[in-house]
């Protein structure tokens, strides 16, 4: 009995293996009877031209599939897509039927080129189309050395990504009228790319875990190097209400200063004017469809710390008590280039640090501590601990930012004594980029300010006592 159930399982065996074998035997033959077949399925499904410029092979392993050669993919006779190969599984009972049916897409070496009009439409899109409404299901989507480039003709922005390795696993998408892409889409997958530029700022051997699923999108355990720093972070998006949820946390440790202010402030600012290594932390929610909304909802916490920064060319040292002498001192300036923080790119944007690096030719600064702490409440930042000291004074701002409008608000900064009281002060209105400053206030000459302890006992015996501007973090230099 057992003999006779052997011999079934080797008949068994031998019947699948020669189906198997004649089934590729047929495909080898036969292949290009597929091309048309599979552009016309690939075109309805992406409502864009799909050509397959090469000639078909057959791949057998991990599974039967077909291997493609230059794809090219056009929308509105504008190329969309370009990959130098692709490999497709197909299901094994539907291929004996002569159907295709896809469980397992590779693209290697793609190149992805999303354009946004000024219209606000993108090159995939095409006006008055809706989605088939057939549900997708794919088991695995992996793309290897992919490349994307993204630009926004209203914005003039550019994103640039290279080198990017990425699988989605268990891909299920099943559209509804009116319903929104969280809402239809589920997957869980693995992306990584050696560089991602945006604008001017490039982040490197970037990481993340991506999965999405009724109605939500996480993207976890990203890492990246950043202005030779390294960074990490979370993001969390919920898209089951009328508008998308975000947080964000994200940390950056001990990255260059210098690198960054290049970045954002390209000919702004001499190169390596301040150098050290700062840290950053948000922690961030935001609600909309727009960045109007987004802005206007953000709230949460953000701040900039560093130690024993050098800022080349300039001697605040210097500056401060020069202010006595020629009454030619910005005090707002110095105080945007470091204090602003996180918010530093936005706001002195459109400051001329040149102008300022030349104040004074020789020397340079030693920013012992640098604390940049602010809260945001519906796209207002307020200036929770917000200062820095040199080794022989201290300067610090207080106010607001408020980026529903892009201006400053109520925004002070000023010199301290050692009780944390203004020496000098300076108020600053009006929008980021064509800020109004008001004459400096002098509450008395820096050389008289509080030095030493006794001092500042015997004036507050004799009732010399003062409103304290700044009592936060930032220590006043004993030097």
């Amino acid at each position: 009995m057992a003999l006779k159930r052997k011999k079934v399982l080797c008949m068994a065996a031998g019947v699948t293996v020669l189906a198997v074998c004649a089934l590729v035997l047929t495909l080898l033959l036969n292949i290009q009877v597929f091309k048309p077949q599979i552009e016309a399925a690939a075109s309805d499904a992406l409502g864009m031209e799909v050509r397959i410029k090469g000639r078909l092979g057959v791949a057998l392993f991990p599974g039967i599939g077909i291997s493609l050669k230059e794809i090219s993919v056009r929308n509105k006779g504008a190329e969309v897509v370009i990959a130098e190969k692709m490999k497709v599984g197909l299901e094994f009972i539907a291929l004996i039927r002569r159907e295709v049916r896809i469980t397992r897409i590779g693209f290697i070496r793609p190149v992805l080129s999303l354009v946004r009009y000024k219209n606000g439409m993108f090159n995939v899109e095409k006006p008055g189309r809706t989605p088939s409404g057939r549900p997708i299901a794919v088991e695995k989507i992996s793309v290897s050395k992919g490349s994307i480039v993204y630009t926004d003709e209203e914005t003039g922005d550019r994103i640039a990504v290279k080198n990017v390795d990425a699988t989605m696993r268990n891909l299920s998408y099943s559209w509804t009228e009116g319903g929104k892409l969280l809402q239809s889409i589920s997957f869980a997958g693995d992306i990584s790319c050696k560089a991602l530029s945006i604008n001017t700022i490039t982040l490197t051997n970037l990481a993340m875990k991506t999965a999405a699923g009724k109605g939500t999108l996480d993207i976890n355990r990203i890492s990246m190097d950043i202005f030779g720093g390294t960074g990490k972070g979370r993001i969390h998006v919920d898209g089951k209400g009328p508008s998308p949820h975000y947080h964000v946390i994200t940390t950056l440790d001990r990255f260059r200063i210098e690198e960054m202010i290049q970045a954002f402030s390209p000919g702004n600012s001499p190169r390596k004017s301040m150098e050290g290594t700062v840290s950053f932390t948000a922690d961030l929610t935001a609600r909309g469809t727009s960045a109007d909304e987004v802005k206007r909802s953000l709230n949460g916490d953000l701040s900039v710390n560093g130690k024993d920064l050098i800022f080349s060319g300039i001697d605040i040292d210097v500056l401060i008590p020069k202010y006595e002498r020629s009454q030619n001192f910005n005090l707002v300036d110095v105080g945007a280039y470091f204090l602003a923080g996180p918010f530093g790119p936005v706001v002195t944007k459109s400051y001329n640090f040149a102008s300022l690096y030349n104040e004074s030719r020789v020397g340079k600064s030693s920013i012992t501590k640098l604390v940049s702490i602010w809260s945001v409440k519906n796209g207002i930042a307020e200036a929770a601990d917000v200062a820095f000291a040199t080794k022989k004074y201290r300067v610090a701002m207080k106010g607001g930012l408020n980026f529903n409008n892009d201006q400053f608000a109520d925004v002070t900064v000023a010199v301290l004594d050692k009780r944390g009281c203004a020496v000098y002060s300076q108020k600053v209105h009006g929008p980021f980029r064509e800020p109004r400053t008001e004459k400096i206030s002098v509450f008395k000459s820096i050389t008289g300010s509080i030095t030493n302890a006794l001092e500042d006992a015997r004036l507050f015996m004799q009732g010399d006592r003062c409103a304290v501007f700044y009592s936060g973090s930032v220590a006043q230099p004993e030097g």
